[in-house]
């Protein structure tokens, strides 16, 4: 889908009905602009606000700049933009009455161009160590034997059965299903009382799903339609209790890697997607990823970047995805429906809990229950989260408004509202974007509120 493309067009064609006999006296224009992340989101939104009549009876026009998180801030803070947009927080010279509202979530995937890869079409799967030593310049070759020994792929033996911890999990198919059951004893029920009890299953070429997330009061009994080549890893709260497999299965494909340079491409303007993956490699390998993360690459980078051709940036999740559609080799990190639209694979990554993982909406928010959200609506990732169904990269997009009594925040009060109460719930997982749920949507109704002076 070519997202950007086509929904400038519909907002175009909003804008120029708009701007005909129809428009209303009343309608103003509400110009945002910021990160790249969330622009395709943005597009979706602005353009449905604007031919909404019930939510926008004014006919106000909204419009998006996808220029980064950096030009979102200072562009916010100095007038030139309605609202802004971010995936970080302000490092200084933040305006007065400030509030950051949670606007939507999502992975950030790591894509890449390998053509040489066989068989052609195979998924590469990466952990986090390797990731964070692409992207520090220490892993230089795709053959290097510590993505090869990720990518030869493992046999599962046929298993029905684990028990740990007074926790017994049997499997057995039944018909077109598989038949789980859970047990604990009394011990167990008592120290996994306020845990869930996790079945997560993986198809070798498919998703990662979600079969059971429950907690414990009694047996548990649950089915589940029955997938070929199909693993199902347990867990009690933190406590991975093992696999299990109906039949054997070859887990991963062996994939021969070719004897080609990395080319890592980032991002080379000021980025939100680039603070969030550089904290992720900061906060979970600091001994590689030895800076505090930052919105510029070349800053949070541990050292100095080469320039020997093996890094290259470009600008926007727009520009560094378009990079490596273009260049065979080419690596980067980026927002998925811009990876997608361009055609572009993305790795699986190995998870906290010990699964390999693709970035969806579904895994994105399953890494999401286990975040915090401060008291200024800042949403801070536990890079240690072990839900085996969680993708373990990820950003919140934040729209930047104000608290002080205004006409720009009273329009931007009524387009966030509609974002988040309207257009993310049903668009956001179709988009590649994760709709805020549970205790960070709660704190973004909450920053909401406060916006336009509460009222």
């Amino acid at each position: 889908m070519k997202f950007r493309r086509s929904l400038i067009a519909v907002t175009a064609f909003a804008v120029a009905s708009t701007a005909g006999a129809v428009a209303p006296a009343n309608a103003a224009s509400i110009n945002g602009g910021g990160a790249s992340f969330m622009a395709n989101m943005m597009d979706i939104c602005a353009a449905q606000y604007n031919r909404n009549q019930v939510s926008n009876p004014s006919g106000h026009v909204v419009t998006y700049a996808s220029v980064g998180s950096s030009s979102g801030q200072s562009g916010f803070a100095n007038g030139t933009y309605t609202f802004g947009g971010s995936e970080s927080a302000y490092s200084s010279n933040a305006p007065a009455n400030l509030v950051y509202v949670p606007l939507v979530g999502g992975p950030i995937a790591i894509g890449y161009r390998l053509d040489g890869l066989k068989p052609a079409g195979a998924t590469l799967r990466l952990n986090g160590e390797v990731i964070a030593k692409i992207f520090a310049g220490q892993i230089k070759k795709w053959n290097d034997p510590a993505i090869a020994a990720l990518n030869k792929g493992a046999t599962t033996k046929k298993k029905l059965r684990v028990a740990k911890d007074g926790v017994t999990v049997t499997a057995k198919k039944v018909g077109a299903n598989v038949q789980f059951r859970v047990s604990m004893t009394a011990a167990a029920a008592k120290k996994y009382r306020n845990a869930n009890v996790t079945i997560t299953s993986a198809t070798v070429g498919g998703p990662t799903k979600s079969v059971l997330k429950a907690k414990y009061r009694k047996a548990i009994t649950k089915n589940a339609a029955y997938a070929k080549s199909t693993t199902y890893k347990v867990a009690a709260g933190r406590t991975n209790l093992g696999i299990l497999a109906v039949e054997t299965v070859r887990d991963g494909v062996a994939i021969t890697l070719p004897d080609q340079a990395i080319r890592v491409v980032h991002r080379s303007d000021g980025s939100g997607t680039t603070n969030n993956f550089a904290n992720y490699l900061n906060k979970s390998y600091p001994t590689i990823w030895t800076k505090a993360t930052n919105n510029s690459f070349t800053t949070a980078f541990p050292g100095t970047v080469p320039t020997d051709g093996s890094f290259q940036s470009a600008r926007g999740n727009e520009g560094v995805s378009s990079y490596v559609r273009d260049n065979d080799g080419a690596i980067t990190y980026a927002e998925p429906s811009f990876l997608d639209e361009r055609s572009v694979k993305y790795a699986d990554v190995l998870n906290p809990g010990g699964v390999y993982v693709k970035p969806t909406p579904v895994s994105s928010a399953s890494w999401f229950e286990g975040a915090d959200v401060t008291t200024e609506g800042l949403v801070n990732q536990n890079f240690t989260y072990n839900a085996l169904d969680a993708y373990p990269i990820n950003a919140i997009s934040y729209g930047l408004t104000s608290s002080a009594a205004s006409t720009n925040a009273a329009l931007t009060k009524g387009y966030f509202s509609y974002f988040l109460n309207t257009c993310s719930p049903k668009a956001a997982p179709a988009a590649g974007y994760t709709p805020l749920t549970g205790k960070i949507l709660e704190k973004a109704l909450a920053q909401l509120a406060k916006v336009n002076g509460g009222a």
